[in-house]
């Protein structure tokens, strides 16, 4: 299921992940600058995954009080939040 085809995506461990959980999409982004979609509130259908390859930024994300919680990332870290958040 794996399918981007970049050096960046070669890491065992990431792949083993995503095939033993069923992870069906992938894509790998540049972020060049902050979008102002990027402040409007939305969710994924699906669950997600995302392993900060470089750089760093913010995630806010609703706890299951409903309540705002923000999470800095930076290279090499990996998040995973289920389907409707």
């Amino acid at each position: 299921p794996w399918e981007p085809t970049n050096a960046t995506n070669t890491d065992p461990a990431l792949a083993a992940y995503r095939e033993e959980n069923g992870y069906t999409y992938a894509d790998i982004i540049t972020v060049p600058k902050l979008y102002d979609s990027f402040w409007e509130e939305h969710y994924h259908g699906n669950s997600t995954i995302r392993y900060i390859l470089a750089g760093s930024g913010f995630f806010d994300l609703r706890d299951v009080d409903d309540t705002w919680v923000r999470m800095h990332a930076k290279a090499g870290d990996f998040m995973e939040w289920p389907a409707g958040i």
